[in-house]
Formats: structure tokens, C-alpha cells, sequence
């Protein structure tokens, strides 16, 4: 299987990005989704919610607490999706695939 490489994040770049600005960036590209999703719930009138917060004595509290969530819920599985997807190591150049390697002998217990 092909080793993928994703830009900036591969192991010995002159310029790699810290991992704080890496899952920052990640956060909130996720935090943007999660907001736009909850604008499209409430827009769409998914499963009635605009008509319940419009009916609400106080609309705004439940409103934040849906944005809230949605943008903490969607920016956490963007960063997950983020760190689960950086390459473990990169190869070694010096490494020959097409050589085959004998494993070494297990240790024999003692009688």
C-alpha cells in the first residue's frame, strides 16, 4: 500500500505547522460547519425547531445552546478526523522493499 502524504504535516518539512495551529485550523473549519448545520436546522424547520423556538417565551437561550453544540460536536470529529488522518512516520529512503527479511528466532525456554 502507497504510504499518503497529506501538505505540511509530513515529518522532517523545513516548515511543519505546530500541532496547536494544525488543530486549530481543524477546529474551526469544524466549529463553521457545525454552525452551518444549525443555521440549516433551524432554517429548514428540521423536525420543527424553528416553529419551537419561535414559540419559546425565551428563544435565545435554547438557540445559543444549539449553536453551542452542534459547533463543539462537528469542530471534536474534525479534529479526530484531522489527527486520524496524519501519516504515522515517513518511509526510509534507504529501505528496499523488494528484500526479504527473516525474522529473528524466538527465545527457547529454558528446561
Amino acid at each position: 500500500m502507497p504510504h499518503r502524504y497529506f501538505p505540511r504535516t509530513i515529518p522532517g518539512d523545513p516548515n511543519p505547522p505546530s500541532l496547536l495551529t494544525f488543530l486549530g485550523l481543524h477546529c474551526a473549519i469544524g466549529v463553521a460547519a457545525g454552525i452551518f448545520f444549525a443555521a440549516v436546522v433551524v432554517l429548514v424547520d428540521l423536525g420543527g425547531m424553528r416553529q419551537l423556538l419561535v414559540d419559546s417565551s425565551e428563544p435565545f437561550i435554547p438557540m445559543f445552546v444549539l449553536f453551542v453544540m452542534c459547533a463543539l460536536t462537528f469542530g471534536a470529529l474534525k479534529m479526530g478526523i484531522a489527527i486520524m488522518s496524519l501519516p504515522l512516520e515517513a518511509p526510509d529512503e534507504d529501505e528496499r522493499k523488494d528484500e526479504y527479511y527473516e525474522p529473528p528466532e524466538p527465545p527457547q525456554p529454558r528446561n
